[in-house]
């Protein structure tokens, strides 16, 4: 049974989702229809952290037999991965990069990340839309980060912790041979995603030529109406009979009328969430031999 030979690591909310989207797409190419099965931060049973529920858990995969086995599928591809964006973040990185090295030590390993104070406030409206996140606050949930981390709280929530990049890079950087690991920026997957993807091909070593398209994914949204939201995402027995009697652009149309852009990040908490941030960004730029000191600017 094949097991993969690339993994697409994270960061959460830089993008994966529509990079995942996009190399499935890729005849070469063979990704795990469970996209985050986060096989690498367990250690052979779930992991102790709270989970929201059946829709969280039910995707988790443990077990070394169940994990091989979601890539059972693949017929022929050179390159077989997943994508689970936990790898990437402040939950045992060093457990978590030891264990990839450990089972797959020739993995090819790609990570996206972005200004870290811009992640962790998508991060933020992306989970409280979803009603994963109760504070609708953000410097609130800033400031609850610390008594969360003690208390177990699911990893998601670490706001702050999970863009500390170069922290969370480096446990793979010190397994791993350089030229296993490529690391992308958002901005640049933003606005020259067929680059990114043609770079991504050479470095599995398929044919870089193949179109793919490119979609925006896992959108971050507010919503109007929070219990909408909900609904629509996960009806209950009388939605899931209503929706089932109406047309299919009835329930896009709801999705659309309840998805609102959020406003931006306030400067002030942009401005001290980012000074946070400048000895980590320094280190990442020696690590990745990148300048990104646009990153380190106080306002966007």
């Amino acid at each position: 049974m094949p097991i993969p030979n690339f993994l697409l690591i994270g960061a959460q909310k830089c993008g994966t989702t529509a990079l995942y989207a996009a190399l499935r797409q890729h005849p070469d190419i063979y990704m795990s229809p469970n996209k985050e099965p986060f096989f690498f931060i367990m250690d052979g049973k779930l992991p102790a952290y709270a989970m929201p529920g059946p829709r969280y858990t039910d995707r988790l995969v443990y077990d070394w037999d169940a994990y091989c086995h979601l890539f059972a599928g693949a017929n022929g591809q050179q390159a077989i991965g997943e994508a689970s964006a936990i790898y990437l973040s402040s939950y045992y990185p060093e457990r978590t990069a030891e264990r990839i090295y450990q089972r797959i030590p020739d993995a090819r390993l790609i990570a996206m990340v972005r200004q870290p104070a811009e992640r962790a406030y998508s991060a933020h409206t992306f989970y409280h839309a979803r009603g994963l996140e109760p504070l609708a606050d953000f410097a609130q949930a800033l400031a609850a980060e610390p008594a969360r981390v003690r208390s177990g709280a699911m990893p998601d929530l670490r706001y702050r912790l999970n863009g500390c990049y170069y922290a969370n890079l480096k446990p793979y950087f010190d397994r791993f041979p350089r030229q296993q690991l490529r690391v992308y920026l958002y901005e640049e997957w933003n606005s020259q995603p067929t680059a990114v993807l043609k770079d991504i091909f050479r470095f599995l070593a398929i044919d870089d030529t193949v179109a793919v398209a490119v979609q925006r994914a896992n959108v971050t949204y507010q919503y109007h109406s929070q219990w909408l939201g909900r609904f629509l995402r996960n009806p209950n027995r009388t939605g899931r009979w209503l929706f089932s009697h109406l047309p299919v652009q009835v329930h896009a149309q709801l999705t659309r009328w309840n998805q609102v852009t959020p406003p931006p990040i306030p400067p002030a908490i942009r401005r001290t969430l980012t000074a946070s941030y400048r000895e980590e960004i320094q280190q990442l730029q020696a690590l990745l031999g990148r300048d990104l000191t646009h990153w380190l600017n106080e306002e966007p």
